[in-house]
């Protein structure tokens, strides 16, 4: 009795600490198999689709890996074999002579070359809903599975179902956010999309004008627009994609202050266009920062081209800058302009999806995608400015 109440108190502990539903699974098949004395455990669950059980967790000794393979690709039909039985029947069963059983369906063992001896089998059940079976092979002991046994794997059957059902409802919560994530970035998307359609229409015309004249400089005038919106629509089908779906960034050493002055290096041209001067003040020693360089390149541009944009001033400037924080191990990123300023009111919504200040100009998934970039990574943006005067944005990113 201790040894089991040692085994169920491990798991309830695995159902505090872990996250990922197959590790948390295949720790309590394995506690199962512990806790009843069985050579195998194995979890099968039930798809309502095709009215068929397959074997989702199989653990056995290392020497039966081959075993746990081939039973996953073995499926069940309801009713079929003592597991199907088990489904369709609803109630637990234990057989300690499966051979001399009508229920036993010997396909499995022939199709494994695993001897199956003894079964106790447990359904899984959510309210009305069967989620599955659990089903433990062959006891150790000569006694042969009991009722005791049953009453601990039901236990244990209550568990597996639970922590299923939690995670195929946390699955569809995540996928309805990112379908509604799709259809808010396609419907806030549209407008922007079309103008830049429509100038890409508009380079094409000139090309054609350009071609029939020979004339060299339109064409070159045509390209350009074109080329100009097909980067601005690959960023916005890039931002929706990043902004739609979790990522991990892919972390490297990476240097901070060469990722700063190769977006510098980037904007210029853009910059100058626009009379704005870009300036670096790079930290000195600052050495590389584990972090995911494409992500934070982006996020640096994205704050970089808004600032170039905000400078409605006769002479701009935007001032990027890196510093290391004493305080927590943080390394940070500012980017300063002496532009517009952003008022009260917008800065409350600043970082919403398709929020833009720039009207039809801008997609309004910059900043969102920027702070889902940084808060992957671990880190903080913030915003300080004032209309008329400025903005400025701190990127605090953590070092690892």
């Amino acid at each position: 009795m201790t040894s089991e109440i040692e085994h169920l108190y491990r798991i309830e502990k695995f159902l505090e600490s872990m996250s990922d539903l197959d590790a948390l699974l295949e720790a309590i098949i394995r506690e199962c198999s512990a806790a009843l004395d069985a050579e195998s455990s194995s979890l099968a669950l039930y798809n309502d689709k095709t009215d068929e059980l397959y074997f989702y967790v199989v653990r056995g000794d290392d020497d039966e890996r081959e075993f746990e393979h081939r039973l996953k690709s073995f499926p069940l039909k309801m009713g079929s074999g003592i597991v199907g039985w088990c489904a369709s029947h609803r109630r637990p069963v234990i057989i300690n002579d499966v051979y001399n059983d009508p229920r036993f369906d010997p396909n499995a063992d022939r199709e494994t070359g695993f001897t199956t001896r003894s079964i106790l089998a447990v359904p899984m059940i959510r309210g009305e809903r069967l989620v599955g079976v659990v089903e433990a092979v062959n006891k150790k002991s000569d006694t042969g599975f009991t009722d005791h046994d049953e009453k601990v794997f039901s236990v244990l059957a209550a568990q597996s179902a639970l922590v299923i059902e939690n995670a195929r409802l946390q699955e569809e919560s995540i996928r309805q956010a990112r379908l509604s994530a799709m259809g808010q970035g396609i419907a806030g998307a549209a407008h922007c999309i079309k103008n830049i359609l429509n100038s890409i229409g508009g380079g094409e015309f000139v090309i054609q004008t350009g071609l029939k004249s020979e004339n060299l400089q339109k064409i070159h005038k045509g390209w350009e627009v074109m080329r100009r919106n097909t980067r601005i629509m690959k960023d916005l089908v890039l931002d929706m994609l990043t902004y739609s779906k979790e990522r991990e960034p892919e972390l490297e050493p990476s240097d901070l202050n060469g990722i700063c002055e190769d977006v510098r290096n980037l904007a210029k041209e853009k910059a100058l266009e626009r009379n704005v001067d870009i300036l670096f003040n790079p930290a000195t020693e600052l050495g590389d920062i584990t972090l995911d360089p494409k992500g934070i390149y982006r996020c640096i541009l994205n704050l970089v081209s808004n600032a170039v944009d905000a400078c409605d001033k006769e002479e701009g400037t935007v001032t990027i800058a890196t510093k290391s924080k004493a305080n927590g191990g943080r390394v940070e990123v500012s980017i300063s302009d002496n532009g517009c300023g952003i008022s009260e009111e917008d800065r409350e919504n600043l970082f919403k999806v398709f929020f833009s200040t720039k009207g039809s100009k801008g997609t309004g998934l910059g900043l969102s995608v920027t702070e889902k970039i940084i808060s992957e990574h671990g880190g903080s943006i913030l915003v300080d400015s004032e209309p008329g005067k400025g903005t400025t944005f701190f990127v605090q990113l953590p070092v690892r």
